[in-house]
């Protein structure tokens, strides 16, 4: 495969003075920085199609990407050339800070994006969600709106798969119900009481369960792995926004190409599509417990996307200590670290062991 010239990447002139466009999360358009101009962006949905799920032959292919090739780069804006990695969506010129994109730079791992879900939060939309969130929390410090100094603020596009699928599971298992037996003990005096225990009455049972998993959201940035339970949090997409990919989307913005492949992100999917089924045949089989639960889970129709995601991530500083905090590039939502305040912390203790002391007094004096 002959790598591409990365001389050649999205330009985007404005109409009016000539400078490179941007995508504005604002105006939803394509914005200019120096004169104000917009221009529409199609938000299409004509490509959107999902793809057999063929990622055992898919992954055979992903060795021979040339992933870590470098390029020249030449910067339209001042001319400035410097090497960049030839799978680098986003290129920012060290020299002026102007943001490029590399069209070609999907391609190099084989599968490209079929869609992408623009920015619908800014970055002062981003800080002012920060600044409710940083201070929402009752054990927070009450100074920590005012004290939380923002460090970098990353608009940043995430690679996922997205996995659909049709499920069907036979199961059996022993549905347990509980019933009660007076049976006569004696107690810590030596006196004959009647207690109530309790028994356990099974009853086998078997049955099926089908459904259809629809965008099955699995995140491919390895980098993120790491942050995994912030990034669920924030996660929570209106996927009927997604459009056909457009490179014009990541103009002034970063994003990050693929390292987790196709075929560990169906195998995620796959597992959790499966224990949702497990969770699904478990109510079925209802009961007050359970044992020997059995499911045999069958997928059919399999497809997969390739979709970019908006994603803000950032860190803070309060008191000398780094918290993460992200922002959900579309909703808004705020999920991350926060410090808990030392006095705060300590009065919500003291007060739980005097309402247990208050309980106990009380409790003697009948």
């Amino acid at each position: 495969m002959t790598p591409p010239d990365l001389t050649d990447v999205i330009k985007a002139p404005c109409r009016n003075c000539g400078a490179q466009l941007h995508f504005s999360a604002d105006k939803q358009k394509l914005a200019c920085a120096h004169c104000g101009n917009t221009e529409d962006i199609p938000f299409a949905k004509t490509k959107l199609v999902e793809n057999p799920l063929t990622y055992r032959f898919e992954n055979q292919q992903l060795s021979s990407a040339p992933t870590e090739e470098k390029r020249l780069f030449t910067c339209g804006n001042c001319g400035a050339k410097t090497q960049v990695n030839l799978d680098t969506p986003t290129i920012t010129c060290a020299f002026c800070g102007s943001k490029n994109v590399n069209p070609d730079a999907q391609k190099t791992r084989l599968i490209e994006p079929a869609g992408v879900l623009p920015f619908r939060i800014s970055r002062a939309g981003a800080t002012e969600r920060f600044k409710s969130w940083v201070g929402s929390d009752w054990l927070a410090p009450s100074d920590l709106k005012a004290g939380a100094m923002l460090d970098q603020l990353h608009g940043i596009y995430i690679p996922y798969w997205t996995f659909d699928a049709q499920a069907a599971s036979d199961w059996v298992g022993q549905a347990g119900y509980y019933y009660y037996v007076p049976v006569e003990v004696r107690d810590a005096n030596g006196r004959v009481v009647t207690q109530q225990q309790r028994r356990v009455r099974w009853e086998y049972r078997s049955g099926s369960h089908s459904a259809f998993y629809d965008d099955v959201l699995t995140m491919a940035s390895r980098q993120l792995s790491a942050q995994e339970g912030t990034v669920q949090e924030v996660s929570r997409y209106e996927m009927n926004d997604v459009v056909d990919y457009d490179p014009r989307f990541l103009l002034g913005w970063e994003a990050e190409v693929y390292s987790i492949d196709l075929t560990e992100s169906a195998q995620k999917a796959e597992a959790l599509i499966r224990d949702r089924e497990m969770n699904a045949c478990s109510a079925e089989l209802g009961g007050d417990t359970q044992q020997g639960l059995q499911v045999d889970t069958r997928l059919t129709n399999q497809t997969f996307k390739h979709l970019l995601l908006p994603l803000w991530i950032c860190a803070y500083t309060y008191n000398g200590k780094l918290y993460r905090f992200m922002v959900n590039g579309q909703t808004g939502q705020v999920a991350g670290q926060r410090p808990k305040s030392a006095w705060k912390m300590a009065l919500l203790i003291g007060s739980f062991i005097l309402l247990v002391a208050l309980i106990y007094w009380l409790t003697q004096k009948r």
